[in-house]
């Protein structure tokens, strides 16, 4: 058996020196050209196969790395707009804190109660806001509540640590108003066209932009709080009195901060 081995190999070894002897000469050059055609053509392939296996793997991790680092800029992102967000809180409080400060200064025989807003009833008809303060804090009925300077309601029931505010669009309050320019006095209320004021002469001259403050009339405000302007009559030509609607600065639903009028 190792004889036949023997043989065998000593046979190949034969034919590989043969080969490599006769390759020189010019007539084997087609054998020759031919066997390196043949073992060529299993070794491109391999190249290529492995080839598309190394790009392959490269799309995967370019994939994956791409991936990362979108996730990584999405966050990056996120905490920025966070960052801007409470940035903007912060100066629209800083402004309403600006604007307060200007109603007391001017304001300076009222006597002002700071009371945090903790819930706010959204009805387009009987809009309230609950504050957290109560006859704890010696909050009474029928207090004004103001807030920028701008009146924005009236004290409508009280608890022991919090109350009720009805905001001005209230359809239950009626609030005494006077018009800055010709001191006329009309009552403004809530409507489903917002904010109007009515029983005003017919003879009264009104211009949009006109100043709206409360009235003293029947005690139930102190006077000259601003309200808002005078955006449009919209009273109809057979009417005796004019209605006027009534723009205010104050948003309701972005009230955090309040003022409640103790005298």
């Amino acid at each position: 058996m190792i004889r036949r081995w023997l043989g065998r190999r000593s046979t190949l070894l034969l034919v590989v020196v043969i080969t490599i002897i006769l390759s020189q000469f010019s007539f084997f050059a087609p054998i020759r050209d031919g066997l390196r055609v043949a073992f060529a053509t299993p070794a491109s392939a391999l190249t290529n196969t492995g080839t598309r296996f190394k790009n392959a793997f490269s799309v995967l991790f370019t994939v994956q790395d791409l991936a990362r680092e979108n996730t990584e800029l999405k966050q990056r992102l996120l905490a920025r707009e966070a960052e801007i967000a409470s940035l903007q809180q912060a100066k629209g409080e800083n402004a309403q804190l600006k604007k307060d400060l200007q109603f007391q200064q001017t304001h300076t025989d009222l006597k002002l109660l700071p009371a945090s807003v903790i819930n706010y009833s959204p009805s387009s008809l009987y809009q309230s806001i609950t504050i957290n303060l109560g006859t704890q804090n010696g909050i009474k009925t029928g207090q004004a509540v103001v807030s920028q300077g701008f009146l924005v309601g009236k004290v409508s029931s009280v608890s022991a640590r919090t109350a009720e505010v009805w905001l001005l669009n209230n359809r239950n309050l009626l609030t005494p108003v006077m018009l800055t320019d010709s001191q006329t006095v009309g009552l403004l209320k809530g409507s489903i066209r917002g904010l109007v004021v009515e029983n005003i002469p017919l003879d009264t001259k009104v211009e949009k932009g006109t100043q709206v403050v409360t009235s003293a009339l029947e005690g139930l405000y102190p006077a000259g709080i601003a309200l808002g302007q005078v955006e449009e009559i919209i009273s109809a030509k057979e009417e005796i009195f004019l209605t006027l609607r009534i723009s205010t600065p104050v948003n309701p639903s972005n009230l955090t901060t309040v003022f409640v009028v103790e005298s």
